[in-house]
């Protein structure tokens, strides 16, 4: 069976979302998620089936995608986010996808789920991944420079590929 999600249409070149001090990623946007974060971003994204600017794609049309807009940007990394591309319709294909492109490319993930729900559900690929929802009782500017890049709240960890928590209070500091 062929996996498919819901993402948006146009994929995001980014400075902002990766995280390290140089690096230009491609943002693949997911519909589907069930936090409900009280403030959240991207509200309308939360349903899975949103369909203002989106489009429907299998895994093998989203790595033929990525990897064209990569070569033209010059970048290996990839950023996955939404909604949440580990909600339940979308954690087969994200993990689909690390399979078939983590080889070749750097994917960071953000998601909502703590570190241990990412354990039980074996995902695996990704070099980094942020897990935590947002806690609007602890909201701050999100910021990034050459130095360090900033959560939106500091309940939220960045790991590793190896699942090592990287940051401290929500802010990670490149080496």
């Amino acid at each position: 069976m062929t996996n498919k999600v819901r993402i948006l249409n146009n994929l995001i070149e980014s400075f902002i979302d990766y995280p390290d001090n140089e690096s230009l990623a491609i943002c693949v946007v997911m519909m589907g998620c069930c936090h409900k974060c009280k403030d959240c971003q991207n509200p309308l994204f939360q349903n899975p089936d949103y369909e203002n600017g989106t489009k429907i794609v299998s895994v093998d049309e989203m790595v033929k995608e990525l990897e064209n807009i990569c070569h033209k940007n010059l970048t290996n990394k990839i950023v996955l986010s939404g909604g949440d591309p580990l909600f339940k319709t979308n954690i087969e294909f994200t993990k689909e996808l690390l399979q078939k492109m983590s080889s070749h490319y750097d994917f960071c993930i953000y998601t909502g789920y703590d570190i241990d729900y990412v354990k039980q559900n074996n995902v695996k690929g990704y070099k980094f991944i942020k897990c935590g929802t947002f806690d609007v009782s602890q909201k701050r500017k999100s910021d990034k420079d050459d130095d360090k890049i900033i959560f939106a709240s500091p309940n939220q960890i960045l790991y590793n590929g190896s699942n090592k928590p990287l940051s401290k209070d929500g802010i990670y500091k490149f080496n």
